[in-house]
């Protein structure tokens, strides 16, 4: 069982560029991937979703490369020596009349983007580059998935833990329905006796009582929840993604003891279910965090 936060980083060289990938996993629903590439590396992004996609299943994950050039870049300087010449035609207008002091320096035109230029020409990638951006995109996710590993570990310890407590309630709930049954059926009994006249039809009585004793009857939610605890706790020994999974069977029990909730008529029954969805919401939480 995996988590879906988790931090994978990874660089590598080629002769031509150091290329270092980032990978930043958070909750989602869906697989969700954000891939940052500069213009250049645009033709390789589908493989690199496509690499993603097969080890990853669910959760947003922020894609970040960063690549630096090594050795000469080529870089190019170019004048618009029409602009520049408009330039220096106005300062000198300008110092004509007063306006302004000083000769036009070379720094004056290199702080005026229109006529002086900078650019620079990164080498071309190659197969060998990718061969590199690739490699080092799986170590970022053995890493990433490392991360995600651990912290599933450490969100089965807390299921479990919550799974125990859910269990305990349970047993108590069962235990405590027979009681409240029995308790139940001769309380009603009493309380009839005292309503009507010592002619009581004994065959009508105790069809009414065991009509109102079964809509208390909460066996079969109970039999239920327990079947729901064993399949929660089976479904999280599986290998590959079962978050959605998890969280279905989390709603599943929720409703159980929603249902028994309703059906309560003993004070310690009703105490025990509250404090059984209290554990069924910390559940849901967690579970929202597994892939």
């Amino acid at each position: 069982m995996r988590s879906m936060t988790g931090f994978g980083q990874a660089a590598g060289e080629s002769e031509r560029f150091r290329t270092t990938v980032t990978l930043r996993g958070v909750n989602h629903r869906f697989l969700d991937l954000s891939i940052r590439l500069r213009e250049g590396l645009r033709p390789v992004e589908q493989a690199l979703r496509d690499r993603l996609a097969a080890r990853l299943w669910r959760g947003r994950v922020e894609v970040s490369l960063d690549v630096v050039t090594l050795g000469a870049r080529n870089p190019e300087v170019s004048i618009d020596e029409e602009m520049a010449t408009a330039v220096r035609a106005l300062c000198d207008d300008l110092r004509q009349r007063g306006v302004v002091t000083g000769e036009l320096a070379i720094s004056d035109l290199l702080r005026l983007p229109e006529v002086v230029k900078l650019q620079s020409h990164d080498p071309e990638w190659g197969e060998d580059d990718h061969a590199v951006l690739f490699g080092v995109t799986e170590e970022a996710l053995d890493q990433l998935i490392a991360a995600r590993v651990t912290e599933g570990a450490k969100l089965a310890a807390v299921l479990e833990e919550r799974l125990i407590g859910l269990r305990r309630l349970t047993a108590e709930l069962v235990e405590l329905s027979t009681e409240a049954v029995t308790a139940l059926a001769s309380s009603l009994r009493q309380r009839v006796a005292e309503l009507i006249d010592s002619q009581l039809d004994e065959d009508r009585l105790a069809q009414e009582v065991a009509f109102l004793v079964d809509r208390s009857d909460v066996s079969e939610e109970l039999d239920r929840l327990k079947s729901h605890l064993d399949h929660f706790r089976s479904v999280m020994a599986q290998d590959g993604t079962v978050g959605k999974r998890l969280d279905f069977l989390t709603q599943e029990i929720f409703r159980e003891l929603n249902t028994l909730g309703s059906k309560c008529r003993d004070s310690e029954m009703t105490r025990r279910v509250l404090d059984a969805k209290v554990l069924c919401e910390q559940l849901r939480e967690q579970v929202q965090n597994i892939e």
